[in-house]
């Protein structure tokens, strides 16, 4: 299952090259996860949670409790 991405989002992530290889080698839960929850919220949120994604992503370093400390994982 995968999830719609916005375009404004994918625009961030296409920035720069090492962090769109990193976005695409995530898990797809993961991708599906934060995804949702950067596009659920209002402009500024959406910006705070877009921005934090981002540099996260660029680390390639996974965050939150994405999996459900490991539950989600066989779905």
């Amino acid at each position: 299952k995968s999830c719609k991405i916005s375009p404004e989002v994918l625009a961030e992530l296409k920035k720069d090259n090492e962090t769109y290889n990193n976005f695409l080698a995530f898990p797809e839960l993961y991708i599906r996860v934060r995804i949702d929850t950067i596009q659920q919220g209002h402009l500024e949120l959406f910006k705070s949670r877009l921005k934090k994604f981002v540099e996260n992503t660029k680390q390639n370093k996974l965050y939150g409790d994405w999996n459900d400390s490991g539950r989600l994982l066989n779905y």
